[in-house]
C-alpha cells in the first residue's frame, strides 16, 4: 500500500519525498485520526506535514513492505528499519537525498543491552527468559549508506550513533489534554506511591528490577504493562502475593484508571535498558509525574527529575528510599515544573519544529552526489 499525502502543501509543491514509517494512521480522515497516544503514531502523523510544510508531496509506504518498488522521480527517502532500506535505497538514483529515521538508540548497541538484561537476570534467579524486542533486521546499511540519521532521544542516544555522520537527535511528544482532568493528589500519601507504566518488554523495561527492589520494603509499585508469560512464572510471587506491589496490567491513556493512577502517586518510574524516548514517560510527565529515570530512557531530568545512576538494586532501593521522604512542597514545585518542562520542550508544535530545523540543515549540507 502506498498513500499519497500532500494535506498541509501550500500550492502545488516542486518537490517529492519518499517515507518508509507507516500509513494506516493516516488513513482516517483528520478529524477522526488518533491525538492520544504520540509515539509511533503521532510521528506517523507529523513527518508527512512537515515535509508538506517544506514542499514536498509525500509518499508513504509502510516500513516493512518487501514487495513495493519505486516507480516515480524523488527528490528525498526517508526511511525507517532494516526491512526494506537497502532494497529502496539501491532502487533510487544516486543523487536522491537519504535519511535513515530512528526511533531509538544504535540498533546494535540496542541489542546488545537487552541481551546483557536478560544473562543478569538468569545469573540472579536461574532462568532463561525468552528474548524480547530484539532488532531482527540489520540497520547497518541504512546507517552507514545515509545522508543524515534523525533519531528519537537526547544527545545520550545521538552518541550512540557516533561513528556516523549527521546525527540529529530530536525529542517525542505529547498531545495536548483536551478533556478537564480532576487533579485530587495529596502529595505526602503520594510519596510512597511509584507507578510503572511502560510499553512492551518486561525485562527491557526493567521490571524485574523494580519487582526485585519493591520486595520486603514498605512502598508500593503500581505495575502497568502487558506481562509476558514466561515473565509472570518467573515473578508470580511479586506481582501477585506481595501487598505493597499491584498488578494493573495493560491500561489506556487518559483513561479513568489511568487518572486514579496519576493522583495516587508522586513518582513515574523506569530501569529501561534501550530507548528512543518513551512516549509513556512523556505522557505521565504531562501530568506532573516526577520522573526517575535510568540514564537511558534519554530524558534530561535537569533540576526536578531523579536520576537512576545505575540500575544495580541496591542503587535502585537507595533512591525508592531517599525520595519517599523528600519534603512535600519540593514534590509538588518539581511536579509543577515537570508539567512546565513538556509544554515547552515536548509539545507536538515542538517536535515539527525540531524536525523541520534537521530536515533543512541535512538538506543544506548534503553534498550532491556522482
Amino acid at each position: 500500500m502506498i498513500l499519497n499525502f500532500d494535506e498541509y502543501c501550500v500550492g502545488e509543491p516542486t518537490k517529492k519525498a519518499l517515507l518508509t514509517f507507516l500509513a494506516i494512521p493516516l488513513l482516517l480522515p483528520p478529524a477522526f485520526r488518533d491525538r492520544v497516544r504520540f509515539s509511533l503514531r503521532g510521528m506517523a502523523q507529523e513527518i508527512p506535514r512537515v515535509l508538506n510544510e517544506l514542499g514536498y508531496r509525500v509518499d508513504v509506504v509502510n516500513f516493512n513492505n518487501i514487495s513495493w518498488k519505486p516507480r516515480e522521480k524523488y527528490d528525498l527517502f526517508i526511511g525507517h528499519g532494516g526491512i526494506n532500506f537497502e532494497k529502496i535505497s539501491r532502487s533510487l538514483p544516486k543523487e536522491v537525498i537519504r535519511i535513515y529515521l530512528s526511533t531509538g538508540i544504535y540498533w546494535k548497541e540496542w541489542n546488545f543491552r537487552i541481551a546483557k538484561r536478560l544473562y543478569d537476570v538468569a545469573l540472579r534467579q536461574a532462568f532463561l527468559l525468552k528474548p524480547e524486542r530484539f532488532i531482527k533486521y540489520s540497520e547497518e546499511y541504512a546507517n552507514k549508506n545515509s545522508d543524515a540519521i534523525i533519531c528519537l532521544g537526547n544527545q545520550e542516544a545521538v552518541k550512540t550513533y557516533s561513528n556516523f555522520k549527521n546525527v540529529f537527535g530530536i525529542n517525542t511528544a505529547f498531545y495536548p489534554i483536551k478533556k478537564e482532568i480532576e487533579f485530587k493528589k495529596n502529595f505526602a500519601t503520594g510519596r510512597q506511591h511509584f507507578l510503572f507504566f511502560s510499553g512492551g518488554g518486561n525485562v527491557h523495561k526493567g521490571l524485574d528490577l523494580l519487582l526485585e527492589s519493591f520486595n520486603g520494603i514498605n512502598l508500593h509499585l503500581h505495575v502497568c504493562q502487558t506481562i509476558q508469560d514466561d515473565f509472570f512464572k518467573l515473578y508470580s510471587q511479586e506481582l501477585t502475593q506481595l501487598p505493597n506491589i499491584h498488578m494493573h496490567g495493560f491500561i489506556k491513556m487518559r483513561s479513568e484508571q489511568f487518572i486514579r493512577l496519576i493522583n495516587k502517586c508522586n513518582w513515574v518510574i523506569s530501569a529501561s535498558c534501550a530507548e528512543g524516548q518513551p512516549g509513556a514517560i512523556v505522557e505521565c510527565m504531562a501530568y506532573g509525574l516526577i520522573p526517575i529515570l535510568s540514564d537511558w530512557n534519554n530524558i534530561d531530568l535537569e533540576n526536578w527529575g531523579i536520576r537512576l545512576e545505575n540500575c544495580n538494586l541496591l542503587t535502585i532501593r537507595s533512591v525508592l528510599e531517599e525520595v519517599s521522604t523528600m519534603d512535600v512542597e519540593e514534590c509538588r514545585l518539581r511536579s509543577e515544573a515537570v508539567i512546565k518542562t513538556v509544554k515547552q520542550k515536548y509539545s507536538v508544535q515542538i517536535f515539527r519544529e525540531n524536525l523541520s530545523k534537521a530536515l533543512k540543515e541535512i538538506l543544506n549540507v548534503s553534498p550532491p552526489k556522482n
